[in-house]
């Protein structure tokens, strides 16, 4: 490939892409509370199982989550509640726990593509707060099977990844 060819490429595919402000727009609109019941929603369908067992999300009850995506320019809050499952946070409610990124760093984080370890090193996948439960929460995440989850999630992780392969390629940061 020639040098000029793949500086056009590399221009148009920045190793790791952030979404544009323009298409970050209609998330803005939205509101907050919106966007949690959105993500409680799928947590509880996801989990469903684990949250009947009981006892594997206990150190998460009653601690307030965020999670920032910072160039959708969104932020989930939630709580475990024991049985209930996951709920939404008020506003007012201060986090306990807040994790940022971006969407290619979170897609990087659920599809395993990069290493949970180097995303927060490299702070771009940041914690904030009671990094002592963000560690515990790691911990359990990092240990789950997503197949093991079954319903939707394996194929859209898989498909995911996928799109990021093609994507890194296009790029030239493919490892």
């Amino acid at each position: 490939m020639n040098a000029t060819f793949q500086a056009t490429l590399h221009s148009l595919f920045p190793p790791r892409p952030t979404l544009p402000a323009l298409l970050a727009l209609p998330f803005t609109l939205i509101p907050g509370p919106v966007h949690s019941t959105a993500l409680i929603t799928a947590l509880n369908v996801l989990f469903v199982g684990r949250i009947q067992q009981g006892g594997e999300f206990e150190f998460l009850r009653d601690r307030v989550l965020a999670i920032k995506v910072r160039d959708a320019q969104v932020e989930y809050r939630f709580r475990y509640a024991g049985p209930a499952g996951f709920v939404p946070s008020q506003d007012e409610q201060a986090p306990d726990l807040t994790i940022s990124g971006t969407i290619y760093d979170f897609l990087a984080l659920a599809t395993r593509r990069e290493d949970s370890d180097t995303l927060f090193f490299n702070r771009r996948v940041v914690m904030e707060g009671d990094t002592a439960l963000g560690l515990e929460l790691k911990n359990l995440l990092d240990g789950m099977d997503p197949e093991a989850l079954g319903g939707p999630l394996p194929p859209l992780l898989r498909a995911a990844n996928g799109l990021m392969g093609v994507y890194e390629r296009l790029s030239g940061s493919a490892a």
